[in-house]
């Protein structure tokens, strides 16, 4: 499952965290906490293979890229330390809370985008976006979201970054993925950091886990980059968007019934 997930995602700009921390938790039975600090290492490998194939393609703007990074680091601390206060004072339900909203409003805005393009061409690939002024404050702020998330939730923030390039930047769909990645492999190692330092016990949580589930995020960075190269070369996005969001309504409604269950519904 974890593979299919890299291999699938990584062309979409995404490291697969919306579905690493449901397969983690609910499958293999982890703590959440832990779940959530696997799922970012899986991330970050992901998006270093992903980073890479579509660096080679020409799909990356790095000056995109290096402007929304910087907030979206500092949200990642925000979200790691939320996280953590969270886990302590309420336990797992009030992030899973957060975690539907989130998964239930990228569901919305996936559906919404293919719905437009549909009707609309997508921006030349070698325009570069001119990002400046109110339209920079708002793609900042959006970053500052999305690196919340990745610390708060464990996703890499790739599902917000890569929303951001396309409809608030109006990328090409393989560029926005591209430059999503930029930010990812900057933000997720801090969110992983920022986790540890605020709760070390997950250090040895880590380090107690079998050599073979170790060597899982080697093998994750290759298959990503073979995922990414393969749909670049061969398959729209378009065509990935349907499974993906089949994948986050599954995972939306895992955590929805545990939800439910803490309500007494």
């Amino acid at each position: 499952m974890i593979l299919i997930t890299a291999f699938m995602f990584a062309p979409l700009g995404l490291g697969g965290g919306v579905l690493f921390v449901p397969t983690l938790h609910f499958i293999l039975g982890w703590d959440l906490h832990l779940s959530i600090v696997a799922s970012l290492i899986l991330v970050w490998f992901v998006s270093i293979g992903s980073r890479q194939a579509h660096d080679e393609g020409g799909y990356t703007v790095a000056d995109v890229g290096r402007k929304g990074r910087l907030v979206a680091i500092g949200g990642a601390v925000i979200g790691a330390l939320a996280a953590d206060l969270i886990f302590a004072e309420f336990g797992d339900d009030v992030v899973k809370f957060l975690a539907t909203i989130l998964l239930a409003w990228v569901i919305y805005r996936g559906i919404q985008k293919l719905m437009e393009e549909q009707h609309t061409d997508v921006h030349d690939e070698n325009t570069d976006p001119q990002v400046e002024g109110a339209l920079l404050y708002t793609y900042k702020l959006g970053c500052l979201g999305g690196g919340t998330a990745s610390g708060l939730i464990g996703v890499g923030g790739g599902v917000i970054f890569t929303m951001l390039n396309r409809t608030i930047l109006g990328l090409e769909p393989h560029r926005a993925a591209g430059t999503s990645y930029l930010i990812v492999m900057r933000v997720v190692p801090v969110a992983i950091g920022a986790h540890l330092l605020f709760e070390p016990s997950l250090i040895d949580d880590l380090l107690a886990l079998d050599l073979t589930v170790l060597a899982i995020p080697l093998v994750v960075l290759g298959t990503s980059w073979a995922g990414a190269k393969t749909a670049i070369k061969m398959l729209p996005q378009r065509v990935l968007t349907y499974p993906y969001l089949i994948a986050v309504s599954v995972s939306l409604i895992r955590y929805l019934m545990d939800v439910a269950e803490t309500l007494g519904l």
